[in-house]
C-alpha cells in the first residue's frame, strides 16, 4: 500500500509540473519559446467591416440529393445519347476537368469531335458555354436568362410546352436548373442535329413534346436506364410513367451535387479566418467593395445581381440572327422584347471565376487579368478591341461584327465612365474565390454509360 501511495504521489507530482510548463507555453517543445500570434492581415478588419455591411454571409450548403438520383443524372450528363446524332453530351461542353465548361471561346456543337481546346468541327454554338459550379445558386440561366425564377415563378420559353405534370415532377429546390436541362436536347446546333440527320432531328422545331418524348422512349430502350429511373424515382409504378421531365430533373439534382464547389480563401475569410487573406488580396477586395465599383453589379454572396448590363464587349462568330446582318446578338431583347434591353446580359458570378476562362458571353477575354482592365475604361477597350489578342479558332478570327457604336451607345452607365484601381489587386483577389475542391473534379467522369456510346 505504501508503494502504491509514493507512485500516485509521484505521478500527481509530474502531471502538476506538466501542466504548469504548458500553461508556461514550454510544453511539447522542449522549453522553447510558443507558437507567435500571426500578425494582423493589413485591411482585413476592414474587410470584415465592409462584408458585414455588405450582407456577404456564407454559402448555403447545396440541397440533399440521394445517391440513386445522382447515379441517374451522372448516367445522363455525361452520355451522347441525348443528342440527335449520339455525338454530343451535356459534359462535352460543361467538362469537370475543365471547371464545368469547356474553356473554349464558343462551343463546337453537333458534328464536333474530342474536347474543350482540341475539339474540331461540328457547328459554332453562338454564346460561350457558361460553368455549371455553383448554379444551383442562381435565379437566372442562359445569358440572356431566358430560363428564370420571377417573383417565385418558373418562366421558360417553353411555354404550354412545359406542363403542370412535369413542373411536378421537378424538384423545387433545383427547378431552375431541371428546366435548363429541357432546352439543349432542343437546339439543333448544341445536341439535335438538322433535319434528315436523324430521327430526334426530323421533328419541327415547334414540336417541344415530340422531341422530349422520342428522347425519353431512347433512354428507357435501355434496360440500365429502366433500372436506374425506377431506382431514382420510387414512387414510379412503371417504365410507362417516365417522362423527359424525370431525365432533366435527374441531371440537374447531379449537377447540384456534382459542382457545389464553395471552399475558396474567400469563403475561409467570411467565416471569420483573417488569415485566408493576403494583403494584397484584402486590397483588391477592398477595391472590388469600393462605392461604384465592381460590386454593384457583382453584388452578394453569389457575386451577382441576376440583372442584366451591357457591359460593352464586341461581338463575332455566328450571331442570334438579330441586326442586318443576322449576325448581331441582341441579348436580352430577345427574351423581353424591349429595345431597351439590346446589348444587356446576365450579370455572370464570379464564384470560380479564376478557373473558367475566357470570359464574356462570347469569351472575348482570354485571361481574367484582361477582362478586370476592360472595366477601367469600357469604350475605350470596346472601340479597341483586337480578336487576335484573345482569340485563336481561326473559324472566328474573321467575324468580329462593326457594331460597336451601336453597342457603345447603349453601355451601362455603371460601366461606362473610365475607373482608376489596382488591376493586380482586383486580379489577385478574384482568384480567392476559387474553391479547392474545383481544382481538380475528374472524379466525377464515368468510365461508361448504360448506352456503351464513348463518354470522351
Amino acid at each position: 500500500m505504501r508503494i502504491a501511495t509514493r507512485m500516485c504521489v509521484t505521478v500527481t507530482v509530474t502531471l502538476t509540473i506538466c501542466l504548469a510548463t504548458t500553461a508556461c507555453g514550454g510544453g511539447g517543445g522542449g522549453g522553447g519559446d510558443p507558437t507567435p500570434t500571426p500578425e494582423p492581415v493589413p485591411g482585413a478588419a476592414q474587410l470584415q467591416n465592409v462584408l458585414a455591411a455588405e450582407g456577404i454571409t456564407a454559402l448555403p450548403a447545396p440541397p440533399v440529393v440521394s445517391d440513386e438520383l445522382f447515379a441517374l443524372g451522372s448516367a445522363l450528363f455525361f452520355d451522347k445519347i441525348l443528342s440527335g446524332n449520339n455525338d454530343v453530351s451535356c459534359a462535352t461542353c460543361h467538362w469537370p476537368e475543365l471547371a464545368g465548361g469547356d474553356a473554349r471561346t464558343l462551343a463546337r456543337g453537333v458534328g464536333g469531335t474530342g474536347l474543350g481546346a482540341d475539339r474540331v468541327g461540328g457547328d459554332i454554338i453562338p454564346r460561350n458555354s457558361p460553368t455549371v459550379l455553383n448554379a444551383h445558386l442562381y435565379e437566372t440561366v442562359f445569358h440572356d436568362g431566358r430560363v428564370e425564377v420571377d417573383g417565385g415563378n418558373l418562366e421558360t420559353p417553353a411555354g404550354a410546352s412545359l406542363t403542370t405534370s412535369m413542373r411536378a415532377i421537378f424538384d423545387p429546390q433545383w427547378e431552375l436548373l431541371a428546366a435548363q436541362a429541357l432546352f439543349p436536347v432542343l437546339s439543333r446546333e448544341e445536341m439535335r442535329g438538322q433535319v434528315g440527320e436523324n430521327t430526334i432531328a426530323n421533328f419541327g422545331d415547334a414540336d417541344l413534346a415530340g422531341i422530349w418524348d422520342a428522347l425519353r422512349d431512347r433512354l428507357v430502350a435501355f434496360t440500365e436506364y429502366q433500372s436506374l429511373f425506377l431506382a431514382a424515382y420510387p414512387g414510379l409504378a412503371s417504365i410507362g410513367d417516365i417522362e423527359f421531365a424525370h431525365a432533366a430533373n435527374a441531371i440537374a439534382a447531379f449537377e447540384v451535387r456534382a459542382f457545389a464547389r464553395t471552399d475558396s480563401a474567400f469563403e475561409r475569410f467570411v467565416g471569420g479566418d483573417d488569415q485566408a487573406l493576403t494583403e494584397e488580396e484584402v486590397t483588391g477586395a477592398l477595391e472590388f467593395y469600393a462605392p461604384q465599383s465592381c460590386a454593384r453589379c457583382h453584388s452578394g454572396p453569389t457575386f451577382t445581381d441576376n440583372d442584366f448590363h451591357n457591359i460593352g464587349l464586341r461581338q463575332f462568330g455566328p450571331g442570334k440572327g438579330d441586326g442586318g446582318s443576322g449576325l448581331d446578338d441582341f441579348g436580352r431583347e430577345q427574351v423581353t422584347g424591349v429595345p431597351q434591353h439590346r446589348y444587356r446580359f446576365r450579370t455572370a458570378s464570379l464564384l470560380n471565376v479564376g478557373l473558367t476562362a475566357p470570359y464574356g458571353r462570347l469569351g472575348q477575354y482570354d485571361e481574367l487579368r484582361k477582362i478586370v482592365l476592360h472595366y477601367t475604361n469600357t469604350p475605350l477597350f470596346l472601340q479597341n478591341y483586337t480578336i487576335l489578342d484573345n482569340v485563336t479558332d481561326p473559324d472566328l478570327i474573321g467575324t468580329l461584327l462593326n457594331n460597336e457604336a451601336a453597342v457603345t451607345a447603349r453601355i451601362s452607365n455603371r460601366v461606362v465612365n473610365p475607373r482608376n484601381f489596382d488591376i493586380d489587386a482586383v486580379t489577385a483577389f478574384l482568384t480567392t474565390l476559387t474553391a479547392d475542391s474545383a481544382v481538380d473534379m475528374s472524379d466525377l467522369i464515368p468510365a461508361t454509360v448504360p448506352s456503351g456510346l464513348p463518354v470522351r
